[in-house]
């Protein structure tokens, strides 16, 4: 019996610190490096790649030859935490790489098919395994995989309009630790869930000339089927190891874009307001397993809507050449400090980015980096009873995108 209490407090523990991460308020932008440059202003109507696919598939028009593309980008996060009890430091850094691709067929000049794969969402935290709060989290990794087909008519000169279909995968991965027996070695904790899902998005684009057009895009709502594996495993004490099935049917959440670009002579303004419906998909998140009492552990998150807004400035200094900056305004859906927690210390960020594309021929070639800040937060190891008292300052949280993309057209 004591034995089982203690590996239920380990499930409970650790569902409490993890399931946030099955639906992340880091939201992906990054499948597309002209994007990144100028902050992603513009989503969708620029016209400049081939990523409307996953941004606004009516933008599919502004490409009028056929092409591929591919993606490679680069997310480095710095943070540091601090325990409010005693003062004690800890360093949080690392990189992860995140590619796309996309490839688009011209049919004639008013119908465009094409296809994309791409990680609108995705999360990684990485503490040292011997930091304070290593029974709470050490590693978070979320990859959500979207396989995308896309179709795009021109109705008129001035009206497009596109739809996606998209086939969504979700892979998590996170661990931590726990002490079974003071002052032996603690235990090691990891859990693992996959699951399909499918999902969708309509797209609208007006032009009002050739050189001014507005898009609106709205992607549904997708549950997440989940199922995977809890494991503690202790190097000296063998009755404390123990594995379990798990199941969860995390949500992700509904958005809708807006987006306008207008060109004066080199000059071609950008902008882009997105709004994410987080309190529909995200109030709270149940994990279930045999090793819960009641069979069934519930977390509150109180997630909150979300607006991203962004601004962005090319300059075509010729044939060749452009270059673009942007700015971006991102807001964390977590506004309470007690619903924040060691595994997602998340909070409004703010961008900086410029960019630069050298095209000649058939092919384009893009460079892009962007910086983001984070304001400093107070987290919780957990979010499992609300009112719960912050315990670490999230400070001199910032994190850098470098990106690189090739674009054929034949």
């Amino acid at each position: 019996m004591k034995r089982y209490k203690k590996l239920v407090a380990a499930v409970l523990a650790f569902c409490s610190a993890t399931t946030v991460a099955h639906a992340a308020s880091y939201q992906l932008n990054d499948y597309s490096v002209t994007g990144l440059g100028r902050s992603y202003a513009g989503l969708g109507v620029v016209g400049d790649d081939y990523s409307a696919i996953a941004y606004n598939p009516a933008g599919m028009t502004l490409k009028q030859r056929s092409g591929v593309q591919q993606v490679f980008n680069m997310i480095g996060v710095k943070s540091e935490a601090y325990e409010l009890a005693t003062g004690e430091k800890a360093t949080m850094k690392f990189w992860q790489p995140v590619p796309a691709g996309f490839a688009q067929y011209n049919v004639n000049d008013r119908l465009m098919i094409g296809a994309g794969i791409y990680a609108p969402y995705g999360l990684k935290t990485k503490y040292k395994a011997n930091w304070f709060g290593n029974e709470s989290a050490i590693l978070s990794k979320l990859d959500i995989v979207d396989f995308n087909v896309s179709a795009a008519y021109k109705l008129n000169d001035h009206l497009s309009i596109g739809a996606s279909a998209i086939l969504r995968y979700i892979y998590g991965r996170m661990t931590q630790k726990y002490t079974v027996a003071a002052p032996l070695p603690q235990a090691d904790i990891s859990f693992n869930v996959h699951g399909w899902s499918q999902t969708g998005t309509l797209g609208l684009m007006y032009e009002f000339t050739k050189d001014t057009r507005v898009g609106v895009s709205y992607r549904l709502r997708s549950a997440q089927r989940a199922n995977g594996t809890f494991k503690m495993s202790h190097p000296m004490i063998p009755a404390a190891n123990a594995s379990a099935d798990v199941h969860a049917n995390p949500d992700l959440p509904e958005t809708v874009t807006f987006s306008a670009y207008h060109r004066i002579q080199k000059f071609g303004l950008s902008g882009t307001a997105r709004w994410t419906h987080w309190t529909s998909s995200f109030p709270d998140f149940s994990i279930r397993s045999d090793l819960i009492p009641g069979g069934e552990k519930k977390s509150y998150y109180d997630y909150q809507n979300t607006w991203t807004l962004a601004a962005g400035l090319d300059y075509y200094y010729d044939e060749n050449w452009t270059f673009r900056c942007g700015v971006a305004f991102d807001e964390s859906p977590t506004h309470k400090p007690d619903r924040r927690t060691y595994r997602i210390p998340d909070s409004d960020r703010r961008w900086m980015s410029v960019g630069a594309t050298y095209a000649v021929e058939n092919w384009q070639f893009d460079a892009a980096y962007a910086l983001l800040l984070a304001k400093t937060s107070l987290a919780t190891p957990d979010a499992t009873v609300p009112g719960g008292a912050p315990t670490a300052k999230y400070k001199d949280t910032h994190s850098s995108i470098l990106g690189v993309q090739v674009q054929y057209m034949f």
